[in-house]
């Protein structure tokens, strides 16, 4: 089987070292619709256009690989409307409790992890030494930066961005589309569609549609 990683900028180059650990897949290529074909850090590159054309969703599965959660979204309806699969990219040194329930498309990083009855649906990033709590639900899309940690019986709501070291407490519900920046401390309730930052973290402004982070080449 072959893996299709969707993206080749940082976050794609991290999930293919990741993948090369786990030595699953025949062979990887990297997906990326600024470029029509060539080779990039060893391995094949080329637009989704062209994937399809190469590989049928009986010898290739993707997983998406970009930090943006918008993006994210984007793709994965993209992938699916395709016929393409979904698959996960976990870290062998990623450590997932037998009675967490794991969804589709997801990538967990070195040291990543995930404690009992926690969920992580479909398409989501957990990355290195953050922890996700007991009970915790992290839905769709989302991106959880390294040295994240979640406490138990919190919700995540979809395709929200949680900075490097942020800390969130236990009980606590953080809106969808939301941006927590790094370092911050979540002690309260974050509204959808907010960004917030600082210890405690506060709301500083309201996020609309077109604030996502700043794409670059491959991402």
């Amino acid at each position: 089987m072959i893996l299709g990683i969707y993206g080749s900028g940082g976050a794609g180059r991290t999930v293919k070292e990741a993948a090369n650990e786990i030595n699953k897949w025949s062979e990887l290529v990297f997906i990326d619709d600024t470029v029509s074909y060539d080779e990039f850090h060893g391995i094949k590159r080329m637009s989704f256009e062209n994937f399809q054309k190469n590989f049928t969703n009986q010898t290739a599965e993707i997983v998406i690989s970009l930090g943006e959660p918008q993006y994210r979204s984007k793709l994965y309806e993209k992938v699916k409307a395709s016929g393409f699969s979904l698959t996960n990219v976990i870290h062998k040194n990623a450590w997932i409790s037998p009675s967490a329930a794991i969804g589709k498309g997801v990538v967990f990083l070195y040291g990543a992890v995930v404690n009992a009855d926690a969920v992580i649906e479909d398409n989501v990033v957990i990355s290195e030494f953050s922890c996700v709590g007991h009970d915790t639900v992290v839905k769709k899309h989302c991106q959880i930066a390294g040295g994240v940690v979640i406490g138990g019986n919190s919700t995540i709501n979809q395709c929200t961005y949680i900075g490097m070291n942020a800390s969130i407490r236990e009980q606590i519900e953080i809106g969808s589309d939301s941006i927590i920046g790094m370092g911050a401390a979540v002690v309260s309730d974050i509204p959808h569609h907010s960004i917030a930052m600082g210890v405690p973290a506060k709301v500083i402004k309201k996020r609309s549609n077109e604030t996502v982070f700043k794409k670059r080449s491959g991402e």
